[in-house]
């Protein structure tokens, strides 16, 4: 069986599973509900198979029998005002089996209308994997599709699963990642991808596939994107562990950084060709943006209190600058949330993830065409963060080589840091600008959850006022 129906139907799931969720959902570190939050039983996506059940491998290698028509992709609607914009829609894929098929994943045992059954995370059981890979049309032996499957630790926002017997061009599996926060329309994270690697560049995972779901009948935007599966790179460390491992040794990072300067420059000129342009940059509009949230990160916090003058300076300076320029800027589609996290080096070069922004905000925001040099900013202040977090034995030292070269790697790319249409100090001084942005972020940030590491974004911004090229 190498297809399956999906139905996606407006109902709740039972009470007794209702009632194991409402205590158990907290409990997640990507539930996003905090606070006082009103749950509504929004969608139940289901899988109609075409025969009776495959076998599954679970992650200990043991075969399971598999019913794909026990999987159900729960969609709840959160709303409370301490979630992003007041509205959340999370999903909570589910496996629900007899209590005596009890697999991974295994949350508790309820009494329903039908009897006893045994509820399970799906994003940890084989069979809600082997699922969701038919429904986007991936076909293959079922225990080759999940032996040796495992979850990755640590994520917060989505579940990720490590599938090596996922068949792909390169032979090296797939990477099943399950969005727990769903948005309305086309997910980023399937529509860049997909576009790039349909365009045949090599600095994105491959794209082998996604689960859609039509909602138009429960009244949302449609389609709605589950889940995303991609190629898996092999022999790959995470950019930020290994800058950070980097840093520990005292060792140079600058030619790691200049190939990725130019990996990212490569991917600008790339998004610009296959996705369609933004408007021109208004440029008032653009400060203004800057200068409210400036604004509100000083309200925040009291050590940025000395800052005021100095920000409202560079920001009068670069509105000036930019209200001037003979041309228009254009804008394009960016990564948005770009930094050494959301990058993997294997067998000698970057690759680029995770297209989806900030997975709370809406989707209109988070692909809202901006200056590429937004991405930019980004990755700086990820060394920084390396530095610091590395302990390198001279941080500052470290970073400034870091910055210097990924920014001279960017420029060898086809296409420069700055776009088109911004001169070379107005391309710097957009830069500062957005650096500033970026720490006063992370000042707020740091202020509230880890103050220890409040030193990191403050000296970021006194050395946004003493920047030279």
């Amino acid at each position: 069986m190498t297809d399956l129906a999906v139905r996606a139907a407006a109902q709740g799931p039972d009470p007794s599973v209702a009632a194991l969720l409402a205590t158990w959902l907290p409990t997640r570190r990507w539930y996003p509900g905090r606070g006082e939050v009103r749950a509504e039983a929004w969608l139940a996506v289901t899988f109609d198979p075409g025969d009776d059940g495959e076998t599954t491998a679970g992650p200990d290698g043991a075969t399971l029998d598999a019913t794909p028509a026990d999987v159900v992709l729960l969609l709840t609607r959160l709303e409370g005002t301490a979630l992003p914009g007041g509205a959340v829609t999370v999903q909570v894929p589910l496996v629900i089996c007899d209590p005596a098929a009890r697999g991974p994943g295994y949350i508790d045992t309820v009494t329903t209308s039908s009897g006893d059954v045994a509820v399970h995370d799906g994003g940890a059981h084989p069979v809600c994997w082997l699922t969701l890979a038919r429904a986007m049309g991936i076909g293959g032996d079922p225990v080759t599709l999940t032996e040796r499957g495992r979850v990755l630790a640590g994520e917060q926002s989505n579940t990720s699963v490590i599938l090596p017997g996922v068949p792909s061009a390169g032979g090296a599996g797939g990477m099943l990642k399950i969005l727990r926060t769903v948005a309305d329309g086309p997910h980023p994270d399937v529509v860049v991808p997909q576009a790039l690697t349909a365009d045949g560049w090599d600095g994105v995972p491959r794209f082998l596939g996604a689960l859609e779901v039509d909602a138009g009948d429960a009244g949302r935007v449609l389609p709605v994107h589950l889940a995303i599966m991609s190629e898996l790179v092999p022999h790959a460390a995470d950019g930020f562990e290994l800058a950070c491992d980097v840093a520990s040794r005292g060792e140079s990072f600058a030619d790691h950084a200049a190939a990725l300067g130019r990996r990212v420059a490569e991917l600008h000129g790339r998004m610009a060709r296959v996705l369609p342009p933004g408007p021109p940059l208004d440029a008032r509009r653009f400060v203004a943006g800057l200068r409210g949230r400036a604004a509100r990160a000083v309200a925040d916090a009291p050590s940025l209190a000395d800052h005021t003058i100095e920000i409202a300076a560079l920001l009068d300076a670069l509105e000036d600058r930019l209200t001037a320029l003979p041309e228009p800027v254009p804008t394009q589609r960016i990564h948005g949330d770009l930094h050494l996290g959301q990058t993997l080096f294997g067998d000698g070069t970057w690759k680029i993830l995770d297209f989806e922004g900030e997975p709370q905000r809406p989707v209109a925001e988070r692909t809202r065409p901006d200056l590429p040099l937004r991405d930019v900013a980004g990755m700086l202040r990820s060394f920084d963060y390396a530095a610091a977090v590395g302990a390198a034995p001279d941080p500052a030292t470290w970073q400034d080589e870091a910055t210097r070269a990924f920014l001279a790697g960017c420029r060898t790319a086809a296409v420069p840091p700055s776009g088109t249409g911004l001169d070379d100090d107005t391309a710097a001084l957009v830069l500062r600008a957005l650096v500033l942005d970026k720490a006063l972020y992370e000042v707020v940030y740091e202020t509230h959850h880890r103050p220890q590491w409040l030193p990191i974004p403050l000296g970021a911004v006194d050395r946004v006022f003493t920047w030279r090229r």
